[in-house]
C-alpha cells in the first residue's frame, strides 16, 4: 500500500502491523456484537438499540478519558482548529447516528440477507474515497485481495431465497437505505483519517461519539421519541443489549478507529470485511447455526483475499 504526497511516493506499511491487527480485531468484536444484537432485537426496536449503544459508548469513552487524564499528569486538552473539530463531530453524526439508523431501517425493509449483500460495498467505497480524499492507492495484489474478500462475503451472505425475492419484489428502497448507510459509514471514517495523526486517541473518540449523541438525540426529538433508556433494565434481554453495545460500540469502535490510525484506510476497510467470516463461525459455535459447503467456500475465498492484502508489498 502506498500514498502519494506532494508528487512523491513512499511505502509506509509493513505486511502486518498494529493497524492490520486492530482492523481484524475490530471484525471479531463486531461479530460478537452481532450475535448479542440478534438476541437484543427480540426486546427492543432499532431506535432504542441505537440510543442505548451510542449513549453507553459516549459515557464509557468519557470515563476512559477522565481516568487517562488522571493517570497522566502531563495530559492536556488538545488544541483543535474549527475545521478539525467540525470534521470529528460530522464523522460521529454521519458514521454513528445516521449510518446506523439507515442500516437498521434497511434490515426492517429487506431483511438481514439482502442487507448483508450491500455490506460488500463498504471496502470499495472506502478505497474510492481514500483515493479521492487521501491520495491512497492499492497495489495489484491488494486489488485482487479486495475482490476475493468481496466475493467471499457475497457467497456467505447469499441465500437461495434471495434470488426469488429480488425477481418477484425488487426491494429498491431497502437497498438505497442500506447503501446509504454503508456510504455514510465510509465517509465518516475516511474524513477523520488525517485528523488521527495529531489528535490524541481518546479525545478523538469522545468528540466523535459526541457527534453521534447529537445525531441520535436530534432524531429522537424529530420523531418525538423518549430519550430515556431506564426501561432497558426491566427487559429480559437487557444484558444482550449491554454486551452488544459494549463490544460493538465501545471496544469495536475503539480498535476500528485505531486500525485506520495505524494503517491505510483502504487496507483497514478490506480487513474489516472479515466480520462476515467471524459471524459465520460464531453463529455456528454460539447459536448452533449450520455451516454449509457454500459458506465454507465463501470463508476460504475471503481468507485467501485477506492473505493477499496482508502479504502484498
Amino acid at each position: 500500500m502506498y500514498s502519494k504526497t506532494g508528487g512523491h511516493e513512499r511505502e509506509f506499511l509493513v505486511p502486518f502491523g498494529l493497524g492490520e491487527f486492530f482492523s481484524l480485531l475490530c471484525a471479531l468484536l463486531w461479530a460478537l456484537a452481532v450475535i448479542a444484537y440478534r438476541k437484543a432485537g427480540e426486546g427492543f426496536d432499532s431506535y432504542e438499540i441505537n440510543l442505548f449503544k451510542i449513549g453507553l459508548s459516549f459515557v464509557l469513552f468519557s470515563l476512559s478519558l477522565v481516568l487517562w487524564m488522571g493517570y497522566r499528569s502531563d495530559f492536556s486538552v488538545p488544541s483543535l482548529s474549527a475545521a478539525d473539530l467540525g470534521l470529528i463531530l460530522l464523522s460521529g453524526v454521519l458514521g454513528t447516528a445516521i449510518a446506523d439508523l439507515l442500516y437498521v431501517r434497511a434490515l426492517q425493509l429487506i431483511g438481514a440477507g439482502l442487507t448483508g449483500l450491500t455490506g460488500s460495498l463498504y471496502s470499495p467505497m472506502v478505497v474510492l474515497l481514500s483515493m479521492l480524499w487521501l491520495g491512497e492507492f492499492l497495489l495489484p495484489l491488494q486489488w485482487l485481495g479486495m475482490l476475493l474478500v468481496m466475493t467471499g462475503v457475497l457467497i456467505i451472505s447469499w441465500r437461495r431465497t434471495l434470488k426469488n425475492t429480488l425477481v418477484q419484489h425488487p426491494p429498491i428502497r431497502g437497498f438505497v437505505y442500506a447503501a446509504l448507510g454503508v456510504l455514510f459509514t465510509a465517509i465518516g471514517i475516511v474524513i477523520i483519517k488525517p485528523v488521527t495523526a495529531h489528535v490524541p486517541f481518546l479525545w478523538l473518540m469522545v468528540l466523535r461519539m459526541a457527534g453521534g449523541v447529537l445525531g441520535i438525540v436530534a432524531y429522537g426529538l424529530w420523531k418525538k421519541r423518549s430519550l430515556s433508556v431506564r426501561h432497558v433494565w426491566h427487559s429480559p434481554v437487557r444484558w444482550w443489549l449491554f454486551w452488544g453495545a459494549f463490544l460493538g460500540q465501545y471496544l469495536s469502535m475503539m480498535v476500528w478507529v485505531a486500525g485506520y490510525k495505524y494503517t491505510s484506510a483502504s487496507v483497514a476497510s478490506i480487513l474489516n470485511e472479515t466480520a462476515s467470516v467471524f459471524i459465520l463461525l460464531l453463529s455456528w459455535l454460539m447459536l448452533g447455526e449450520a455451516i454449509t459447503r457454500r459458506k465454507l467456500l465463501g470463508m476460504a475465498i475471503s481468507l485467501i483475499g485477506v492473505a493477499l492484502v496482508l502479504l502484498a508489498r
